[in-house]
């Protein structure tokens, strides 16, 4: 009786057990699911197993991976947690394909396929060249520099490794300097670049990978901007004087003796005769320049003179005439003041100037009447002194000579 007592109360301890095992793996798989899917990043294939004179000639490529996995390791998941892997142990010279073995280092995760599942791999052997280095002068040194000797460069052979049919193509290395940009003496470290027949060779290595190059520039003549001075000689016409001089170019670079230069602040055309000009002068001359110094670029200067008119005032004594009519003016003369131009006041005559009062249709009598001055051109009338005149008008008598009319109309 003891005995079944006892069985069966394992039996139900067991069952029990069981139970909460099935609800606790139940309740771990509804809390972290398991999911299956693309690992979103792809993971590269490394070569192993390779002899070391050999290497692999073209890229081996990368491979995508299916995985199913609990949600916390997909979460923990990193492309460094995969490993892809194809074995070239005991291969050969020449086209090898070969699977991709994929390993993760999560034992919760369970690799379902992944593609490509095999790849084709170009193995040659390897092969370590000496090359000469050559430098590639782009451009040239700006003006006034020059280079002294060749570009030293150190060391002035390197080493390069690679695929046989690789090497096969490279001739050189080559390292560029822009030479626009040199005033002085440069060193540069700069990366050289294998090249063939065809250009750039890639897939090789290179030893060291930086080479020293050193370029000797020196001055040779020194540069400068300086303005450009007309030179003016002569007196222009009565009358008009010198009123500006308009240059082109401005300013002018040079080159010469650094020496030269630093004493040398302006350079002057040559001499421009203005005598007895009475307008603007427009010249082209050359740009006068010492021995030993040079033009940039050498054109003649464009030069114009502006000879401008003096202005001018005068006065004149004119006498005032009644038009439309007649009668007696007091005063009869006027002072009428011009202003203008010299040459043109020189130019105005006697006769030209007008004075007039104006009487038209006016009865007999005394009247105070405006003088009036004709308009000159090129001339303003600044004043007239007086400006009014008295003006008297006599009536006319209506007899004939002989019939006792007497003077006045009275008889």
């Amino acid at each position: 009786m003891t005995s079944v007592f006892r069985a069966v109360v394992t039996w139900r301890f067991a069952l029990a057990l069981v139970v909460a095992i099935v609800l606790w793996v139940r309740l771990t798989i509804d809390q972290n699911p398991e999911r299956e899917d693309l690992y979103p990043t792809d993971i590269p294939i490394e070569v192993r197993g390779l002899a070391p004179t050999l290497l692999v000639a073209n890229e081996t490529g990368a491979v995508r991976v299916r995985i199913s996995a609990p949600e916390d390791s997909w979460r923990r998941l990193q492309a460094s947690s995969f490993r892809a892997t194809i074995d070239l142990n005991q291969a050969g010279p020449g086209l090898q394909q070969r699977e991709v073995v994929v390993e993760c280092s999560d034992p919760d995760v369970r690799l379902v396929s992944h593609s490509p599942a095999k790849v084709a791999v170009r193995v040659e052997e390897t092969r370590t060249v000496e090359i000469p280095v050559r430098v590639n002068e782009l451009g040239t040194v700006p003006f006034g520099f020059r280079v002294v000797g060749l570009p030293l460069v150190t060391p002035d052979r390197i080493t390069v490794s690679g695929p046989a049919s690789a090497i096969e193509k490279v001739t050189e290395a080559l390292v560029s300097v822009r030479m626009e940009e040199l005033k002085s003496t440069v060193e540069r470290s700069l990366k050289p670049e294998p090249r063939g027949a065809s250009g750039a060779v890639s897939s090789v290595r290179i030893e060291p990978q930086a080479v020293t190059v050193t370029v000797q520039v020196e001055q040779i003549a020194g540069s400068k901007v300086v303005p450009v001075v007309p030179i003016v000689r002569g007196q222009p016409s009565s009358g008009h004087w010198l009123s500006g001089v308009v240059v082109d170019p401005l300013t002018v670079q040079i080159v010469g003796e650094p020496g030269l230069l630093e004493a040398l602040t302006v350079l002057s055309t040559q001499e421009i005769d203005i005598s007895g000009a009475q307008g603007d002068q427009v010249r082209t001359v050359a740009i006068v320049r010492p021995a030993g110094v040079s033009l940039v670029r050498d054109v003649p200067a464009s030069v114009r003179v502006i000879v401008s008119a003096l202005p001018g005032q005068q006065t004149r004594e004119v006498v005032v005439t009644p038009v439309g009519g007649s009668g007696v003016v007091l005063p009869s003369v006027v002072t009428i003041t011009l202003v203008g131009t010299q040459p043109l006041l020189q130019r105005v005559a006697t006769g030209d100037v007008l004075a007039t009062v104006d009487v038209t249709g006016l009865v007999p009598g005394t009247y105070v009447l405006p003088v009036t001055v004709a308009p000159l051109e090129g001339v303003r009338i600044e004043r007239i002194d007086p400006q009014t005149a008295s003006v008297t008008i006599a009536a006319v008598s209506e007899g004939l000579p002989g019939d006792g009319a007497l003077p006045g109309g009275t008889r």
